[in-house]
C-alpha cells in the first residue's frame, strides 16, 4: 500500500529561502537514490511565508522504513535545523486507491468512481 506524508514546517520568514536551498540537494538525492520514492518535496507555502509545505509520496511501508535510515534522510534533518526549522505538523497517510481527479468527461469529481 502506497504512503503519503503530507505536512508543514515552520520556518522565520527571512529564512525560509536558505533553508529550501540548503536541503535541495538532499532532496534530489532523496528522489534520485532511494528506492520506492515517487515524489519528495519541501516547499515555499503559497499564502504563508513562514510556511514550508510537505509532501512526499512512498511506494510502500517498507521504501519509508529505509528513508528513515537514509543517510539523505539524516542530512535533510541536519540542514532543517541548521536553517531554522520551527514546529511541525507531518503526518502519513495509506492509499488505498488512487484515480484520477477528473472523470472520462473531464468533469471534476470528489467521489472515488472507478472503485
Amino acid at each position: 500500500m502506497q504512503i503519503l506524508i503530507v505536512g508543514t514546517l515552520t520556518v522565520d520568514p527571512s529564512r525560509r529561502d536558505a533553508l529550501l536551498a540548503a536541503i535541495r540537494p538532499w532532496v534530489q538525492k532523496t528522489r534520485e537514490e532511494e528506492p520506492g520514492c515517487l515524489a519528495y518535496a519541501f516547499t515555499a507555502d503559497t499564502v504563508d511565508d513562514d510556511l514550508v509545505q510537505v509532501v512526499e509520496h512512498w511506494q510502500d511501508e517498507n521504501s519509508l522504513a529505509a528513508h528513515f535510515v537514509h543517510a539523505n534522510f539524516f542530512a535533510t534533518k541536519d540542514m532543517l535545523h541548521e536553517h531554522g526549522s520551527g514546529a511541525s505538523s507531518i503526518r502519513k497517510y495509506r492509499v488505498d486507491l488512487s484515480e484520477p481527479v477528473r472523470d472520462g468527461e473531464r468533469r471534476y469529481r470528489a467521489d472515488f468512481f472507478t472503485a
